[in-house]
């Protein structure tokens, strides 16, 4: 790529030196914010590091990018270790000096959020996390930036770098996941099909605008546009809409309500009915024009048709539907005898748009973007960056490695915050998997709930684990939280709680073998809100419960109290390894490691009691895993990873 088209990608605060004039890299202009990440060629950068300069210090002093190989970069600053404020002294002197220089926490990067730090941080929601809402597709607009919804509620803006510009209000409630909202651009205007109402937004406002709503009402709209108008229906009726002011034109009354439409450059509509691409001219359907659809939401783009499926695929093919050369990423159920790699964020796509003739970007039916590079002597897509954040967890898997396992896929030890998730397969519903528990043998295992039904997720973080989904005789509570894996007799046994503290065990050899009913879980105070187990020992199971952390020995075919810690006094989740105890703290804002025979402390990190944003602060700490000297922890209230590093 040529400096001097690169200029134009960039906007404004960034200039390109002439080609062959030293660096490569885009040079920061003085006048730019400090924070501004230039926008480089994607082909050419290591994944994820989105153009930053090594000498680039992030937000307030924050650490530099070193990079320290090939394709890796990390994270080197003495500011990494934070500071325990002096109402904190009085508890840790008693332990001694030694205790307090016993170990340091580092930050050794952030994952699952392209914004990584500060006012850049992705976010789902104003504010706090936003209910899950149905993708709507993408759209970029001319000054190059990306444009989906980030939860209900709420549409988001994004760099190309995956930094989040603005968010933007939209009124209303979000359609279900079978009204397939749409996002589109007419004529340089946002328009959002929800539910059965149209929104319209400049995308020249200011961050915080709200959407407006118009007055016709429509069921379905097409991503293509023509002259300012687009095509769109109301159940059956098929009419052209001018989202700039409102117009309506009557088209005719279709067979059927069709799931998806699309409009060609010409004019020319084509509905979707009995999974048929019907062909519309000047108001009327075309005898003998109708095809087989070429896949969910139809797209027309530059000449070209292109259809969605699960499992992450996406076809294409010529103006006539012919297959050039069909499936291009990913590969749906039923395609071809084998296997291909999937991407669960990009499940059922819901919308692709074209940047540039090497790059696109595509919204699956979570509303996570991704961007795809194209390959023209392969024909097929390449993911090149994952563009969003983390709005929910419970089980996160970390082997000795470094490997990081969430929801239903992996990051690899040296993955940057865009970092697209790795060997993925199929993703659980709600929530995703209660707590990971880790064995011996450094591989994971977790509970979680696919298509309805129990699914236990098994297997090495370094490859594809296993997802098995168990269809009879597997009682399973909705709701998991909380795991650990101890034995019984010659058997391993997961126990499983829910938020109440309801804990069945199963028989695990591998995987699944069968259920083995209830456990008791005895307290000496009834407990409300449990988030987690550990095992402490061969007959020793530790329990976060109401911000505790609850000591059990063995009783009978259960368990029964011997102890508590009551020094936290908030929501609280632990994991254990390598004889530490890890505490993330919610309501302090930290994470603490401790001695875990003694429960003296060894390290922490975050300020307590002060939230942050910034690469050496957390917000809201919660579901947290632990293999040896490293630690990963959902920082909820920035939706994001942070991985640690005992020192």
């Amino acid at each position: 790529m040529k400096a001097k088209g690169l200029a134009g990608s960039l906007g404004s605060g960034f200039v390109v030196p002439p080609s062959g004039a030293g660096s490569a890299s885009p040079v920061p202009d003085r006048h730019a914010p400090a924070w501004h990440r230039p926008q480089a060629d994607l082909r050419a950068l290591p994944l994820g590091m989105s153009g930053l300069r090594p000498d680039a210090t992030l937000e307030r002093g924050g650490p530099a990018l070193v990079r320290a190989g090939a394709h890796r970069w990390q994270r080197h600053s003495p500011r990494c270790v934070c500071a325990v404020p002096l109402s904190r002294l009085a508890l840790l002197v008693v332990l001694g000096a030694a205790a307090l220089q016993a170990a340091t926490l580092h930050n050794d990067g952030i994952l699952g959020n392209s914004g990584e730090t500060g006012a850049s941080l992705v976010r789902y929601g104003l504010g706090v996390a936003a209910p899950a809402a149905p993708g709507v597709g993408v759209v970029v607009d001319a000054q190059g930036a990306l444009w989906s919804r980030g939860g209900s509620g709420v549409l988001n803006r994004y760099a190309l770098d995956g930094r989040l510009l603005g968010q933007y209000r939209i009124p209303g409630q979000a359609g279900s996941w079978n009204d397939n909202d749409l996002l589109t651009s007419v004529g340089g205007l946002l328009v959002l099909k929800q539910g059965d109402r149209v929104l319209t937004l400049d995308p020249k406002a200011e961050p915080g605008a709200e959407m407006k709503l118009l007055e016709p009402r429509a069921t379905r709209i097409s991503f293509g546009s023509r002259d300012g108008w687009l095509a769109a229906a109301n159940r059956r009726e098929l009419f052209l809409l001018q989202p700039a002011s409102g117009a309506t034109r009557p088209l005719g009354t279709l067979a059927g309500d069709p799931p998806w439409l699309e409009m060609g450059p010409d004019g020319t509509v084509y509905p979707v009915v009995d999974w048929k691409l019907q062909k519309w001219v000047d108001g009327k359907l075309v005898d003998g024009q109708s095809r087989a659809c070429p896949g969910e939401r139809p797209q027309l783009l530059d000449g070209d048709w292109f259809g969605h499926a699960w499992h992450g695929t996406i076809r294409r093919f010529d103006a006539e539907l012919n297959p050039v050369p069909g499936v291009v990423l990913g590969g749906a159920s039923g395609s071809f005898i084998g296997h291909l790699d999937q991407n669960t964020e990009i499940e059922n796509g819901r919308g692709l748009v074209r940047i540039r003739p090497d790059l696109y970007a595509v919204s699956g039916m979570g509303g996570l973007i991704h961007l795809l590079a194209w390959q023209p002597a392969e024909r097929q897509f390449t993911i090149v960056r994952r563009i969003g954040g983390i709005p929910v967890c419970r089980g996160l898997g970390l082997d000795r490695q470094g490997n990081v396992w969430w929801r239903s896929g992996s990051w690899k030890p040296s993955a940057a915050p865009d970092a697209p998730l790795l060997l993925q397969v199929n993703a659980p519903e709600a929530e995703g998997v209660g707590q990971v528990v880790m064995r011996d043998d450094d591989t994971m295992l977790a509970v979680g709930r696919l298509w309805g039904q129990p699914c236990f997720y098994y297997g090495a973080l370094s490859g594809e684990v296993r997802a098995d989904r168990i269809d009879k005789d597997c009682p399973l509570a909705k709701d998991p939280v909380g795991s650990a894996l101890s034995r019984q007799g010659d058997r391993d046994v997961l126990l499983v709680v829910d938020p109440t503290g309801a804990a069945r065990g199963y028989h695990i050899n591998g995987g699944y073998r069968g259920d083995l009913g209830p456990v008791t879980l005895k307290l000496t105070t009834p407990g409300r809100d449990w988030t987690s187990l550990a095992m402490a020992g061969p007959d020793t199971l530790l329990a976060a419960v109401d911000g505790q952390i609850v000591q059990f020995a063995r009783d009978g075919a259960g368990w029964a109290e011997q102890s508590r810690t009551t020094a936290y006094g908030g929501r609280i989740w632990i994991a254990v390894d390598a004889g530490r105890l890890w505490v993330a703290d919610r309501e302090h804002h930290v994470v603490r490691c401790l001695n875990l025979a003694d429960r003296t402390p060894l390290a922490q990190f975050g300020t307590p009691g002060q939230a942050g944003t910034g690469l050496d602060a957390l917000t809201a700490p919660e579901a947290i895993a632990a293999r040896g000297e490293r630690a990963v922890v959902f920082d909820a209230g920035n939706q994001r990873l942070v991985r640690l590093g005992l020192r």
